[in-house]
């Protein structure tokens, strides 16, 4: 009985490992850094999902607001760890970008008075909308959180960065932008 509990043991250990290398594989570009040289040209990028929505505190925004800069849009939930370790990276961005980036965070799968110790915690002075629902998230086929979306000026997908993320990579597709 023990031999056959730890070759059963062995054996989901060694599945599962292959899983997570299969997954990597497959999923390299969207788990790597981006490579500035990969980044789709502006005829090969899709338009985001247009969208309009109210925030946290009652402003309206969509996503032809934002046209004429780029825009990085956060998808968060107020509990989950990795959304609270990149919080940091958004200010950053907004305080090193200014005006000329826009940042949105689009909270989902949380609680209104969540959302709001999140925005205190981590001082968000940018536009938060409330996605109660989800119909944002699904609009742009959000799998899960944190993922964050690179917009251009145009309102098109520059770049996905699936699970949590830092001021460095998103800086170096936000420089990239601004350059052209």
């Amino acid at each position: 009985m023990r031999r056959m509990l730890t070759v059963a043991l062995l054996t989901a250990g060694a599945v599962v490992l292959v899983a997570v290398v299969v997954f990597g594989r497959s999923n390299a570009d969207e788990l790597k850094a981006p490579d500035r040289a990969v980044l789709p040209g502006p005829g090969e990028r899709d338009a985001a999902p247009a969208f309009t929505a109210r925030t946290v505190d009652g402003r309206t925004v969509s996503l032809a607001g934002y046209r004429g800069k780029p825009l990085v849009i956060n998808f968060f939930a107020h509990w989950c760890e990795p959304c609270k370790r990149e919080a940091p990276a958004f200010v950053q961005l907004e305080q090193r970008y200014g005006d000329r980036v826009a940042v949105l965070s689009i909270a989902r799968e949380s609680t209104m008075p969540g959302v709001k110790r999140f925005m205190k915690t981590y001082d968000m002075s940018w536009p938060v909308v409330f996605d109660k629902g989800n119909a944002l998230s699904d609009s742009f086929k959000v799998p899960g959180q944190p993922i964050t979306y690179v917009i251009d000026a145009e309102g098109r997908v520059v770049f996905r960065i699936i699970g949590e993320t830092t001021e460095r990579r998103v800086g170096g597709v936000l420089d990239d932008l601004l350059r052209a």
